[in-house]
């Protein structure tokens, strides 16, 4: 199902002094199987899962963070060490309400992110999935020189030419670079590891020396791993599809904690109908917990010119629909009403009556 991903984003407040709060995007069926947060790398953002976002949602609860500074998240004046990283994902966990353990996924950096978190909370953490995620993170020697400008000169840089590829502005990724992605090993991270997990690499990625990506799964204890071919660093974008299976094939082969499972039974015998849907549609959907005329608007931009109402011959597009309902909520607020305010309303069958009064007029009448 195509879901409008800014619908379900949520502000996730981790801390207080200095305030600091994390933008999610938290999409929650009924009965999840499954709960699975998604990190993204450095200079990334939560809406890069879009892709696997759509899928899992439809039996999992999912969740991508933005990470402090990137994308809608705040910017404080931080170290963006490791340290600050992990405790900001352990305090959004439990400010969202998630309990037990969960699958954690990590691109790029993200992976070493998700790495710590595993080691320093195992009791969290079910399975890893870890996709285009480097043992060491040394960036080409263009990058090293750009980090080291003045931050104007990066500024307008960032404003201009690489605002709409990288989401943290320059004063954030100089500081998270130098604390945390430039001194970042991980070969003894990896050895370390004892939960499942899945290596994911694009079998032509170069934004790293490759055998700092060739090796990761054969540091991983057990670990399984899937090379996409034809793909590069954005796997999750470039090669979506296979990545949604591979995610798929491990979670099935290694099933699903016990209580979860026991969820979705008890959705199954409060609802006997659903024994009876096809293989592959969803028990549920995860409604955002949004107004109405987010929802309306939000279907006005994706969906302009379809029929949002059918009536005895008369029809009314998404587009038509939110500018009338925004014409009656302005001549409310024109008669003074105020948020809180309540008004009881009788109306005709609008859709009927409502158009074909309209279209009677004439210009004079508008």
């Amino acid at each position: 199902m195509d879901l409008d991903l800014e619908l379900y984003r949520r502000e996730v407040r981790v801390s207080t002094l200095p305030l600091v709060r994390l933008s999610a995007i938290d999409i929650s069926p009924d009965a999840p199987l499954r709960t699975m947060v998604f990190i993204h790398g450095f200079g990334g953002n939560a809406t890069q899962w879009e892709h696997q976002l759509q899928r899992f949602s439809d039996d999992s609860r999912v969740i991508a963070l933005d990470l402090r500074g990137h994308g809608q998240s705040d910017r404080p004046a931080s170290s963006y060490a490791m340290p600050e990283h992990l405790t900001d994902i352990w305090t959004a966990l439990d400010v969202l309400g998630v309990a037990g353990k969960v699958v954690l996924v990590g691109h790029s950096f993200g992976g070493a992110v998700v790495t710590q978190f595993a080691l320093a909370y195992p009791e969290r953490v079910d399975r890893l999935v870890l996709l285009a995620t480097a043992g060491e993170y040394h960036l080409a020697l263009s990058g090293r020189i750009a980090l080291r400008l003045p931050l104007p000169l990066l500024d307008l840089a960032h404003a201009v030419y690489v605002k709409k590829f990288i989401s943290a502005p320059p004063r954030v990724m100089k500081s998270m670079h130098r604390n945390a992605v430039a001194p970042w090993n991980g070969w003894s991270m990896f050895r370390s590891l004892t939960v499942p997990t899945l290596v994911i690499r694009g079998h032509r990625d170069r934004v790293f020396a490759p055998r700092n990506f060739e090796e990761v799964a054969r540091a991983i204890p057990n670990a399984e791993e899937v090379d996409m071919g034809v793909s590069g660093h954005m796997v999750l974008l470039e090669r979506r599809e296979a990545v949604n299976r591979a995610i798929e094939r491990f979670l099935s082969e290694r099933g699903r904690p016990a209580e979860q499972g026991d969820g979705r039974l008890r959705l199954r015998q409060e609802r006997p109908w659903l024994a009876q849907y096809d293989e592959g549609v969803p028990y549920t959907i995860g409604i955002p917990r949004v107004p109405m005329h987010r929802l309306l608007r939000s279907a006005a931009r994706r969906f302009p010119l379809k029929t949002a109402i059918l009536f005895e011959g008369s029809r009314l597009t998404y587009r038509r629909l939110n500018r009338e309902s925004s014409r009656f909520a302005n001549l409310l607020k024109a008669l003074g009403m105020k948020p809180g305010d309540k008004a009881l309303l009788l109306l005709p069958n609008l859709p009927h009556q409502f158009l074909h009064r309209r279209e009677g007029r004439g210009a004079h009448d508008h």
